[in-house]
């Protein structure tokens, strides 16, 4: 059976440079026997928000309500810190990279999330921590290798980036993992 709905978010689109790709491929290659479901570089984003599943006569309302509602920041370069992980100590779940100054998201979060209370959509109930996930661990042989490869690389990451605009995205399952979708882009000033 299809499922009617759309499964959405708000995210932060990113490009990465050279830098960071090689300092990816070595964590890759310390982690590699590891199961770890790596993040292509062409998904790189920083969500702010996850919807999920989304009735398609909604898209355009909630669109709408971003464009109108948010304030809309001005282009900004950031720069990133270093690697992390979610999950408890002894199983991780998602390796990600932070940023040295947060404010900028913390702002804009609040912002759509308060965009999307008024479209009806309630909050999320976590605390929000801005950040480029790199991959997501299926299963874990060696926690300690991996907390001292995410150690050793804890300067590697880091790299100014540019924001320029904020996406309402779909995302949809393919063969090789997630698609992404714009459904709308707000562009900063």
């Amino acid at each position: 059976m299809i499922n009617p709905y759309f499964r959405t978010f708000i995210g932060l689109p990113l490009r990465v440079g050279s830098g960071f790709l090689e300092a990816r491929n070595v964590l890759m290659g310390m982690l590699g026997e590891e199961k770890i479901s790596w993040v292509p570089p062409e998904n790189y984003h920083v969500t702010l928000r996850f919807i999920g599943s989304t009735d398609p006569f909604d898209v355009k309302r909630i669109g709408d309500a971003l464009v109108s509602r948010i304030t809309v920041p001005s282009r900004t370069t950031i720069r990133l810190a270093g690697p992390g992980s979610f999950g408890p100590q002894k199983k991780p779940r998602v390796i990600w990279v932070g940023f040295e100054e947060t404010d900028f998201f913390s702002n804009l979060y609040l912002d759509v999330n308060q965009v999307l209370t008024q479209c009806g959509i309630e909050g999320e109930g976590h605390t929000f921590t801005a950040h480029l996930t790199l991959g997501r661990i299926r299963s874990m042989k060696d926690t300690q290798g991996y907390y001292h490869a995410l150690s050793k690389m804890k300067d590697s990451f880091r790299e100014d980036l540019k924001f320029d605009s904020v996406i309402f995205y779909r995302s949809e399952q393919g063969s090789g993992g997630p698609v992404y979708s714009v459904l709308k882009e707000i562009q900063f000033r």
